[in-house]
C-alpha cells in the first residue's frame, strides 16, 4: 500500500511528468536490482536522473513501504497525474484484485489453447494496468514471449499521450523483469478518443475481449467536443449522459460474435434516467449480461463512487445474472449463486430492480397496493439558487425592519424581501423546525396578486425598495455571475439559478435527499420554503399525518432499501424517482385513526404488513 507521504512526494512533481516517470522507473530498477542494457525506452527514463532525488525517494519507500513492486509502479503511474485530468478524463487507480478478477473471468471464457491467439483491448487503458495483467495471464498459459504478446495480443487506447507513454514503460518493465531486454518492443497502443477512434483504420477489425475501467466523468464536466461525440451513440439519447455510458456500446461493437466484455463501472446505469437508452440497448439485443454489484461498498479509495463489475457475452440470453457482492468476495474469488432475472421483468423506463424472486414479488405487491404516492400526492424538490451561501443565512439578530447577517462583516437585510426556509437534510422531527429555520433573500414578487406565478423583481425597483439586500448581493455579484460556469445568461445575476419550487405552497411533509432511516416531518406553515431536500404537499393535515405514519414504517423502508440507490453508511436515496411508485394503501376512517393514535411502532408495522399482505420482509 502506497503511503500518503510517498504519493505526496510525487504529487509535488506531478506537473513535470518526465521527472515523475524517471523517478518511478529509476527507483523500481534500483530497488529491485534490475540492470537494463538494451531497451532504449527504459534507458531514456533513467538517463539524467537526479541522484539525490532518487536516493531520497528510495529512502522514503524503504521507510514507509518496505518494497517497490509492479503494483506500486502502477499505483503511482495512475495517481501521479495533473489534477485537471482526474476530473476531465476520469483517471483513477483500479485495485489489483479487481483487475485480476476481471481478467481471470474474461479470459476464462476461452480455452487455454486459444489464449495465444486472442486479441484483447482496453479502450480507456490509462497507464496499461489491465493490459499488464492480460499479458501476464497469456504468458502463463502459452509459450509466447512478452514481445510477441505485446505485438499480437494486446491493444490499448487512451486520450492522453503521457498515459500511453507510461503504458509502454510499464509493459517494457514487465518484459525486462522477465529476462526480455530487447532494444524496443512493438506495441499496439494508440492515442485517441474512444468516442471517435476507428480501429479498422489502424489495422484491427474486431477483438475477442474488451476489458477495463471506463472513465467516470459526469455530464456537467464533459468537454464540448465530447458532448458532441456522445450524440453519435445509440445509448446516449436520454437525459444528460455521463462519459461511461457509451463505453458499453463501443466495446460491444468492437467484439467478435461470442466475444466477452469485462468492466468495472459505476452501478448507476441500473436506474438513472440518463442510462435509460443503455437499458433499452441491452434489453433489445438481449445480451448475456452478468452483474456483480458492490452496492454501497467503496471499491475506489477516497472516491464516493458506487460500482459493479459487469461481464457481457456477445450472444443471446433472455435473462440477466445478478449477484450482490462484497470486496472480500472478489478478493477471494468467492462469487456464486447468481439470481437469473428475465429481461421481460425489467422496466427500462423506471429503472431495473435487480434482486431475488421473493424480493421482486414483495416489491410488486407494494407497488400494486392502493394508489402510487406520486399520483395521490404532489412531490417537489426544493429551491436551487446555485449559491446558497449567499442567498440563505441564519440571522444573528433582528429588529422590526431588518435581519442582521454576519458574513465577514455585519449586513443589514430588509425583512420584507426575506422568506422562511428550511433544509430537510438536517431535519428529523417537528420540534426542530423553529431552531433550524433560516432566511432566504427572495427577489421575486407575486404576479396578478395571490394567484399568479412568482416573477423576478425589476433591478431598479429592487435597488430602490430594498437597498441593503441589493447592496449585499451586489457585493457578491462576481460569484453569482459565475454560476453555471458563467455560461447561463438566461437569468439575472441576482435571481436564483433555477426556477424550481418558486411557486410551491401548502402543508407538507419534509424529507431529505438520502437517509439511513425514514424521517418525514410535518409542517403547516404553507409559505415555508425548502432547499436541499423534498416535500410531499397535500391540502389535508390529517391525510399528511396518516401518510407520515405509512412512510415511517418498515414496509416503506424495505421498499426503499430494495429499489433505491444505496450510499455508504447504509444510506439510501429518497429522490422522487425512487419514492413515487410506492403504493399508498387505502384506509377507512377507523384504520386511519388507529394509525394516528397508536404510539407503538411495532404495532403500526404489524398493521401495515397485513394491509400490504406481506408475511415478512426478508
Amino acid at each position: 500500500m502506497i503511503s500518503k507521504e510517498i504519493s505526496g512526494f510525487l504529487n509535488k512533481l506531478s506537473d513535470n511528468l518526465l521527472i515523475v516517470n524517471k523517478l518511478i522507473v529509476g527507483t523500481y530498477l534500483e530497488f529491485n536490482n534490475i540492470k537494463v542494457s538494451n531497451n532504449k525506452l527504459i534507458l531514456s527514463c533513467v538517463e539524467g536522473n537526479d541522484k539525490k532525488t532518487v536516493e531520497a525517494f528510495i529512502h522514503l519507500i524503504q521507510q514507509k513501504n518496505g518494497k517497490f513492486d509492479f503494483e506500486d509502479v502502477i499505483h503511482l503511474f495512475e495517481t501521479s497525474i495533473p489534477s485537471k485530468d482526474i476530473t476531465v478524463n476520469g483517471a483513477v487507480y483500479t485495485p489489483h484484485y479487481i483487475k485480476d478478477y476481471i481478467v481471470d473471468e474474461t479470459l476464462g471464457k476461452f480455452p487455454d489453447s486459444e489464449l495465444a491467439n486472442i486479441k484483447v483491448a482496453d479502450i480507456a487503458c490509462g497507464t496499461g494496468a489491465f493490459l499488464y495483467t492480460v499479458a501476464q495471464k497469456i504468458k502463463t498459459k502459452s509459450s509466447k514471449t512478452y514481445s510477441e504478446i505485446f505485438k499480437e495480443n494486446i491493444y490499448g487506447l487512451d486520450i492522453s499521450d503521457y498515459t500511453i507513454q507510461r503504458a509502454k514503460i510499464l509493459l517494457s518493465l514487465l518484459a525486462i523483469s522477465n529476462g526480455e531486454d530487447e532494444s524496443r518492443f512493438d506495441f499496439n497502443l494508440e492515442i485517441g478518443n474512444a468516442l471517435s477512434f476507428c480501429w479498422i483504420e489502424n489495422g484491427v477489425d474486431y477483438f475477442d475481449a474488451v476489458i477495463g475501467n471506463p472513465p467516470y466523468v459526469r455530464a456537467k464536466n464533459l468537454s464540448d467536443e465530447n458532448k458532441k461525440l456522445l450524440l453519435n451513440w445509440e445509448v446516449t439519447k436520454t437525459g444528460n449522459p455521463d462519459l461511461y455510458i457509451p463505453f458499453f456500446e463501443i466495446g460491444l461493437e468492437l467484439l467478435k460474435p461470442d466475444g466477452v466484455l469485462g468492466y468495472i463501472i459505476v452501478n448507476t446505469f441500473f436506474k438513472s434516467v440518463n442510462a435509460r437508452s443503455l437499458r433499452e440497448y441491452f434489453k433489445r439485443n438481449q445480451f448475456d449480461l452478468s452483474i456483480l454489484d458492490f452496492g454501497s461498498s467503496q471499491v475506489f479509495k477516497n472516491k464516493t463512487t458506487y460500482t459493479c463489475i459487469v461481464f457481457v457475452e456477445k450472444n443471446k440470453s433472455n435473462s440477466i445474472k445478478y449477484q450482490k457482492v462484497t470486496i472480500d468476495n472478489i478478493r477471494n474469488k468467492e462469487v456464486k449463486n447468481f439470481t437469473n432475472i428475465n429481461y421481460k421483468l425489467l422496466n427500462n423506463k423506471k429503472g431495473w430492480i435487480l434482486n431475488k424472486p421473493n424480493v421482486l414479488e414483495a416489491i410488486s405487491k407494494i407497488e400494486s397496493t392502493g394508489i402510487p404516492l406520486g399520483e395521490k400526492f404532489t412531490i417537489r424538490n426544493g429551491l436551487a439558487t446555485l449559491s446558497n451561501d449567499i442567498f440563505i443565512f441564519k440571522p444573528v439578530n433582528e429588529d422590526e425592519k431588518y435581519f442582521y447577517h454576519q458574513n465577514g462583516k455585519l449586513h443589514k437585510i430588509e425583512k420584507e424581501i426575506c422568506r422562511d426556509i428550511i433544509k430537510p437534510n438536517r431535519l428529523k422531527r417537528e420540534s426542530e423546525i423553529t431552531d433550524l429555520k433560516e432566511q432566504i433573500i427572495f427577489p421575486y414578487y407575486q404576479n396578478n396578486g395571490n394567484t399568479g406565478k412568482k416573477e423576478v423583481l425589476d433591478e431598479d425597483f429592487f435597488k430602490a425598495k430594498y437597498p441593503n439586500a441589493y447592496s449585499y448581493l451586489k457585493g457578491n455579484k462576481e460569484q453569482l455571475l459565475n454560476r453555471d460556469k458563467g455560461k447561463n445568461k438566461k437569468y439575472k445575476w441576482f435571481e436564483f439559478g433555477r426556477t424550481q419550487a418558486l411557486n410551491d405552497f401548502g402543508k407538507k411533509l419534509l424529507f431529505p435527499y438520502m437517509a439511513g432511516q425514514p424521517y418525514f416531518v410535518y409542517s403547516d406553515q404553507k409559505d415555508l420554503l425548502l432547499y436541499a431536500g423534498y416535500a410531499v404537499y397535500f391540502d389535508s393535515e390529517r391525510e399528511l399525518k396518516v401518510l407520515k405514519r405509512i412512510l415511517e414504517s418498515d414496509v416503506f423502508w424495505y421498499y426503499i432499501k430494495q429499489t433505491s440507490k444505496p450510499y455508504s453508511g447504509n444510506f439510501f436515496a429518497l429522490a422522487k424517482n425512487y419514492v413515487k411508485d410506492f403504493g399508498v394503501c387505502e384506509l377507512d376512517e377507523t384504520e386511519k385513526e388507529y394509525l394516528l393514535s397508536t404510539d407503538s411502532l411495532d404495532e403500526r408495522n404489524k398493521f401495515l404488513l397485513d394491509k400490504y399482505e406481506l408475511n415478512n420482509l426478508t
